[in-house]
């Protein structure tokens, strides 16, 4: 099998030490060979895509969307054109996937593996769940079926940090230069400026906050700043809205419960 997975990936399956929860980070445009290279991997008995085993031979070409899928349960194996019995991909090369969707993966993640030895989770485009989607992975992230595998694939480092913090994270990209670091703002009108001024940018500037927090060893407030750029995403609320929440997650530091707990 030739795959462009890094040789510390690759031995990993063949030593037989892969995680239960594995996120992968890689740039969006190279989301399918991800899927493809890994999910080989997953779904082989040796780890080495011999072609050869009962995993293997349980591929087929996707053709398009199967009827009779169980409603809410996202259409992503079929997208990729990568079919297998073992494997229950939730999400899109373009979208997360919803909380049904979610709760569709894991309801199915008990069943028995049909053709290879395990079954394998996969959530495309991880960095961007809504609150709700990401939370109901968490125990599964946590603790999943002894049988059973969970792919999130991501871009960037946006990962929710308590799903990330049950998960073994892996970068396939090479980070980009990260921006000088502004100067606080002073005024409610300058932190204002900065969410009015981001327009569709505001999403990958909180995501780079939390990501540098998070390194920094901060990791509540980069869970503060995480759970308000889900929040954002959902464009239920006001710049002004928008403006008060960061002012109060980063500059007050107030915790979520006081900040989000009638979010949904």
């Amino acid at each position: 099998m030739n795959s462009g997975l890094p040789e510390s990936v690759k031995k990993a399956f063949a030593d037989g030490t892969v995680p239960h929860c594995w996120a992968v980070s890689a740039p969006a445009e190279a989301h399918a060979e991800v899927l493809a290279d890994m999910s080989r991997l997953y779904l082989c008995d040796s780890g080495t895509g011999c072609g050869r085993c009962g995993g293997c031979m349980g591929w087929r070409k996707g053709e398009g969307k199967e009827k009779g899928k169980e409603k809410g349960k996202e259409k992503g194996e079929e997208k990729s054109g990568l079919v297998h019995p073992d494997m229950v991909v939730a999400g899109e090369f373009d979208k997360a996937a919803n909380v049904e969707a979610c709760r569709a993966l894991i309801r199915e993640m008990p069943a028995k593996p049909a053709a290879a030895k395990r079954r394998l989770g996969v959530l495309l485009c991880a960095d961007k769940l809504l609150p709700s989607a990401a939370n109901s992975l968490l125990k599964l992230a946590e603790e999943p079926p002894s049988h059973a595998c969970i792919l999130f694939i991501l871009e960037g480092d946006g990962l929710l940090p308590t799903l990330r913090s049950r998960s073994r994270f892996t970068s396939l990209a090479v980070p980009l230069a990260a921006a000088p670091a502004a100067a606080m703002p002073r005024s409610e009108a300058e932190w204002l400026a900065i969410v009015a001024g981001q327009g569709d940018e505001f999403d990958a500037l909180l995501s780079s906050w939390a990501s540098g927090l998070l390194k920094n060893g901060d990791a509540n407030a980069a869970a503060r700043v995480e759970k308000l750029r889900l929040v954002a995403a959902q464009k239920k609320l006001s710049q002004t809205m928008l403006c008060d929440l960061l002012i109060l997650t980063l500059k007050e530091a107030l915790p979520f419960e006081r900040l989000f707990g009638g979010i949904r």
